[in-house]
């Protein structure tokens, strides 16, 4: 856990002289910003519980009270969020593993292992979970059905009980092919340094936004089906995640004065969101004409965010002091698990009691994050820890030491300084 310790601000310093200075000195005496050896990157934790609310707001909240009406349906914007969950998946995975050599088979099997351990036992779980709610329920699913979703091959061509965990299967390809597609950063980068990056980052929107804009020329409508296929189809989230990637690589690079570029990315992405008015054919999670446009078309936006937050290591921007509250960070360290078992928790409760309350939807929450807390704790941490144990031969406790490269990011270390030789041993 992250050691937070609170800035001592004398009252004095935030008299009014100027505007602008106390307003920062108020914010950085209310929300300190963690950047310490401990914790680097803390505010994206943050960012990440807001972002798992969301999609369970959007799923489950009483319809009644999260009408297409309000703020423009924002809340329906779920394709942002996952949008930013991709790019982050990207951010995180290159910043932890982009120093550590991966070309023998030893190398992949430990880069796999740590990289997939605590995801696959938690998708498996989840994903058994709904198959038994589904059977209480009365529905007989098949048992091929079952051992090709639990294989993370089923998802390719018909959706699995537990519906989230279309995530997984999503990004799955990413992370089997992360040794070979940071080959491709590496050679952007020593091409063209900076500028080869931000190139390649054109070329990866384009990749991932040019068939929606195709469509949307083309035949002026984009479908629910297109919207599905240019989502949940496993490959179609590959480029947000090298995206993220290269957005790791340009945090390596460091910068000045990016904050400005953070908080104002930031700011459009939100402004899209909760004022841009939706298409008349488009309710709900239904999605159709232009409204597929957000499924990527806001990832240059988020990685800009990530990149100008992080860069700036002296002056990371105020949405990153707020994100970074403990509160948040602490909610947001179990965002995986939220997403991964809101269906469950959920469907469990229906067994019980009608869920279509308001009071109802937010015992829910309460009780989604509570079990994700448990869970994280007392079964997905050991676990993980004994699976790491005896791949490197260590025993759990030693192994408690070693930060996880799922969702805590790691400060910069010994572990991943020789970023140089690695690339020289890549190519």
């Amino acid at each position: 856990m992250t050691n937070w310790k609170a800035r001592q601000v004398d009252l004095n310093e935030c008299l009014p002289h100027q505007l602008q200075y106390s307003f920062s000195c108020f914010l950085s005496s209310l929300v300190p910003y963690a950047m310490g050896k401990e914790g680097q990157f803390q505010h994206l934790n943050g960012a990440r519980s807001l972002v798992a609310f969301w999609i369970v707001c959007a799923h489950y909240m009483p319809k009644g009270t999260a009408t297409g009406d309000f703020l423009n349906g924002a809340v329906f914007r779920v394709n942002v969020a996952v949008c930013f969950f991709v790019v982050v998946s990207g951010f995180v995975t290159h910043w932890t593993s982009e120093g550590r050599p991966l070309e023998s088979v030893n190398e992949l099997l430990h880069f796999y292992v740590r990289r997939l351990s605590r995801v696959l036992v938690t998708f498996w779980l989840a994903m058994l979970w709904a198959v038994y709610l589904q059977h209480k329920n009365g529905q007989e699913l098949q048992v091929d059905y079952v051992v090709r979703c639990l294989c993370l091959v089923e998802q390719w061509v018909h959706w699995c009980p537990n519906g989230p965990s279309w995530f997984v299967f999503a990004l799955l390809p990413s992370w089997i092919l992360y040794p070979l597609t940071r080959k491709l950063v590496y050679l952007a980068e020593e091409i063209g340094g900076g500028a080869g990056l931000l190139f390649f980052q054109a070329f990866l929107f384009l990749s991932s936004a040019g068939p929606a804009v195709y469509l949307l020329l083309v035949h002026g409508n984009i479908t629910m089906q297109e919207h599905s296929d240019m989502t949940f189809w496993p490959p179609s989230q590959m480029s947000d995640f090298v995206l993220g990637m290269t957005t790791a690589a340009l945090v390596r690079r460091g910068g000045k004065y990016l904050h400005f570029l953070a908080d104002f990315s930031l700011l459009v992405v939100v402004l899209v969101v909760f004022l841009l008015p939706r298409p008349a054919t488009t309710w709900a999670l239904h999605l159709n004409g232009w409204e597929p446009m957000l499924d990527h078309g806001l990832a240059p936006l988020l990685a800009a965010f990530i990149l100008g937050s992080c860069a700036d290591r002296e002056r990371p921007g105020w949405c990153a002091r707020l994100l970074a509250h403990p509160a948040l960070v602490s909610l947001g360290e179990m965002s995986f698990e939220v997403y991964i078992f809101q269906r469950p928790v959920h469907d469990t409760f229906e067994l019980f009691t009608a869920t279509d309350e308001m009071d109802v939807f937010l015992v829910y929450l309460l009780v989604l994050w509570a079990f994700a807390g448990v869970y994280k704790s007392y079964v997905e941490d050991p676990v993980e820890q004994c699976l790491r144990a005896r791949r490197s031969g260590g025993s759990p406790a030693e192994v408690l030491k070693v930060p996880t490269e799922d969702f805590d990011l790691l400060p910069e270390s010994s572990e991943n300084a020789d970023i140089e030789g690695v690339r020289n041993r890549g190519n």
